[in-house]
């Protein structure tokens, strides 16, 4: 009887040390990673490139370390959003642009603009 209720002892042990290393929150999240170097500091304002997949790209517009404006994809006629860093950068820039025109955020970027800065969003 000893040797059973040794076993089961450390059985549970064994299974409450396992449970404790698959925790959730000590899990390694595999998100796609763009670079060291995945922001920009423009007009004042900071842009952080955020990887949507593997092949596309959102940003966020920090000023001063706050969230100022978050985009998911501000070229809806683009079917897989922004494809290149660079574009968007160039995307983010013409954002603060016309924010620091007008004084508010502009959600899509028209399609004659995306033509004037050479986006690729075919």
């Amino acid at each position: 009887m000893k040797k059973v209720l040794l076993t089961l002892l450390l059985l549970a042990a064994a299974f409450i040390i396992h449970a404790q290393k698959i925790d959730s929150s000590n899990i390694l999240t595999n998100d796609p990673v763009i670079a060291m170097n995945n922001s920009r500091i423009f007009n004042g304002f900071t842009i952080k490139l955020i990887s949507r997949d593997i092949t596309s790209y959102s940003f966020d517009i920090l000023a001063e370390k706050n969230l100022a404006h978050h985009f998911q994809n501000p070229l809806p006629f683009a079917r897989k959003g922004i494809q290149k860093k660079e574009d968007a950068y160039k995307v983010a820039q013409w954002i603060i642009s016309e924010y620091k025109k007008t004084g508010h955020w502009e959600n899509m970027m028209p399609p004659h603009i995306a033509r004037q800065l050479q986006i690729d969003w075919n």
